[in-house]
Order: structure tokens, then sequence, then C-alpha cells
């Protein structure tokens, strides 16, 4: 079980402004460092990384005691419309029970927690370890065919852990896809939000998806139904550059994701299919994508998963590619960047998502979804 601390006796900071060394000394001793901190110096991280939360950087100096000399700790968003997005969809307390409950299953993927602690509305604080000695994605230039390998041999690893397994007590506080809040939440956001997407980014939404605009809202709730179809696993919900870590060296796990917030019992090729069309730029994505669900589908192989073929991963890639569309609309029509490089990510994401779309010829399968006939 991760550290965590009762409410009662330590309050939640709201902004990182509202953190002292009183509170990062409590903290600490009640993920059970023993340990008191002098003074601290607080790093904060480049414009337009954590839109769905405030994370920083912060290096201590401790009067008394050994500890970590850097810790990331992240709180709630600021942002109004951001925040209230992350309210709709109950993510915070979410990613603070996958840090307490699930992480120790998957610790070479995920971060080590320090202190982890959640209202259970919508103030939450997490102290993860200092993880700047990897190299962090980057969203807007694009996820390189080499680290993409990495990636999707990583998520073939979390998703084998729990393939076609997840009636767990230890998985009961995640939601399905669908029937679920947080799938309500999805199908409602991405239908009321459409409009508010064209409004901000029409000039690079294509004509074609415009045009499939009455069709692709409509085929949503099949859709979900689709990504609820057995097999299913644990998915990272947001398997993005922004949220991923590579290795620098050998001590180094290869590859660790970050904003666990977005965990879902979904289709695991979810999040292969949301990572390939999304941060891979147009011309790595086409000369790739396949060679890379294999290698996805090889490592589930590897880890013990039966009875699914390769050219049933690739089919369900192609479709995983389709629904992808329904995060660029709610992304891109709901939240606000507040800065250049999300409207510039944002950007991308819908270049590269649509023209996804079109190279696999899958606007015709939208219909298959409105009329229910859920491949």
């Amino acid at each position: 079980m991760a550290p965590t601390a009762s409410r009662d006796t330590l309050p939640l900071p709201r902004r990182h402004d509202d953190i002292d060394v009183e509170w990062l000394s409590a903290a600490l001793r009640a993920g059970g460092l023993d340990v008191d901190v002098e003074s601290f110096t607080r790093l904060p991280l480049g414009e337009g990384i954590g839109m769905m939360a405030t994370i920083e950087l912060i290096e201590l100096r401790y009067s008394s005691g050994r500890g970590p000399a850097r810790i990331a700790v992240k709180l709630p968003a600021t942002n109004p419309a951001n925040l209230a997005v992350a309210m709709a969809f109950d993510i915070y307390r979410r990613e603070v029970q996958f840090y307490t409950e699930l992480a120790p299953s998957v610790p070479e993927f995920a971060p080590t927690v320090l202190f982890a602690q959640s209202d259970g509305v919508g103030d939450f604080v997490l102290i993860l370890d200092d993880m700047s000695d990897y190299r962090l994605g980057d969203q807007l230039a694009g996820c390189s065919p080499a680290d993409a390998e990495l990636a999707v041999v990583g998520l073939g690893r979390l998703h084998a852990a729990f393939w076609d397994d997840v009636d767990r007590a230890a998985l009961e506080f995640i939601p399905w896809e669908t029937p679920s809040a947080h799938g309500d939440a999805l199908r409602d956001g991405v239908i009321g939000v459409w409009d508010s997407m064209i409004s901000a980014f029409g000039g690079v939404v294509p004509d074609f998806m415009q045009a499939a605009r009455d069709d692709f809202l409509a085929a949503v709730p099949g859709m979900q139904r689709w990504l609820a179809t057995p097999p299913v696993t644990v998915v990272h919900g947001d398997f993005r550059m922004d949220n991923v870590f590579f290795g620098r060296s050998p001590e180094h796990r290869p590859v660790a994701a970050i904003d666990w917030q977005g965990i879902l019992i979904s289709k695991g090729i979810r999040d292969v299919a949301y990572l390939i069309s999304q941060s891979m730029t147009i011309e790595d994505r086409r000369a790739n994508e396949r060679r890379l669900v294999d290698a996805w589908h090889r490592t589930l192989i590897e880890c013990g998963v039966g009875d699914y073929s390769a050219e049933q991963a690739w089919d369900d890639y192609r479709l995983g590619v389709l629904t992808s569309w329904a995060i660029v609309v709610l992304i891109a029509g709901s939240l606000d960047p507040s800065n250049a490089r999300g409207q510039a990510w944002i950007t991308e994401m819908i270049k590269r998502s649509a023209a996804a779309i079109d190279d696999l010829q899958l606007i015709p399968q939208v219909a298959t979804f409105i009329d229910g006939v859920d491949r």
C-alpha cells in the first residue's frame, strides 16, 4: 500500500503557493520519511505541461533526516475550464487511488509515490519521485519510431497484467468505458463541444471530418460499447508524449508513464491507437504503424495472452484510431490551454488523428456503430 495521510491531520494545499516547509515535512513524514524540511526551491515546469493539473518540481534541503533531493508535486488545475473537465470525469480521486492501490502491481511503468491524498471531490495532492534525469516525451515534436516501440512494449506489459481479468476487488475503483459516469460524461461532452472545437480549430479540421459530424456523434455510444467488449484490460487512458518518460541510463526503466488520472477498463488497443495516431508525426505513423501494432501484440503473447491474433489486433487498431477522434473533440472543444504550446499540440493532434482516419479509410466504419453492428 502506498503512503497516505488522514485528511484530518494534513490539510490539502490548493495551489503551489500554499505549500510551506511545515506541510512538506508533514507530508514526507506521512509517507514514511523521518525528515524535517529546512527550505525548498520551486521549479515550475514548461508551459503546456499538465493541463488537467499543475505540476512543479521542488528541490529540498533538510534540517534533519535524509530524503530525496528533488520531488514532483501535483495539485488540481487552476484554469477554471480545465478544472471543470477534471471534476466532471472524477480524475483526481481516480489517480490517487491508482497510486495507493494499483501502482505496486506495475512498478516498472509508473513513478514511485511518496505521498498521495484526495478529499474525494476536487482537491488532491501527489508527491512523486523525481524523474528529471529521464527524457520527457514531447507531444508537439512527436514520438519517434524508436520511442514508440519502447512505449507499445510497455503498454503490452501493462495490458497483459490485467488482460480479460478485471473482475478483481483491487480494480473496483476504475470505471469502465461504459456504462459508467465517465462514459456518460465523455459521450455528453463530445456531443456538447463539437461546435466549440470547430469554432476554435475549424481551420485545421479537414472537410471530410466536419462533414461526418452528425454520423460520428450518433456513433459515439456504439463506439463506447465496442471499447467495453472483451477482451478488456486496464488502460492508461491518456498515453501521449507529454505523459511519458524514457530512460537515459541502464538503471532507469525503459519507459514510464505519469498522469494516471484517466485510467479505465477498456480495450488495450485504446492506448495504442491513441499513441500512434495522435503522438507520432503523420509520416512516422504511416511508415511504422503496422510494425508497432505487431510489437504490442507480440508483447501480449510473450506475457501469456492467448486467443488474440495479430490480425485481430490490427483490426482493433483501425477501429481504435476511429474511436480516438472522440478524445480529439473533447480536448479541442473543452480545454483552455491558455498558452501557445497548448494550442500548438492540440492543432497537431487534430491533424494527425484526421490523417490517420483518412489513410485507413475509416469514415465508412462510422455507420457500423450507428447501426449497432459493433465489430
